[in-house]
């Protein structure tokens, strides 16, 4: 007797919306952080370099 082969239901695939908006605000964050940073430890030099 020849049995079929069993195959499991396609599922649909899953979306990376979710991951790659994460990832965006994840870089985007750390982008600032450093902004924020290198303000903090360069700001009185940048300040005194403009003559502000």
């Amino acid at each position: 007797m020849s049995e079929m082969p069993v195959t499991p239901e396609e599922q649909p695939k899953k979306s990376n919306t979710g991951l790659i908006i994460g990832i965006v605000v994840v870089v985007l964050l750390c982008c600032c952080c450093a902004v924020v940073a290198g303000g903090w430890f360069y700001g009185d030099a940048l300040v005194q370099s403009l003559g502000l």
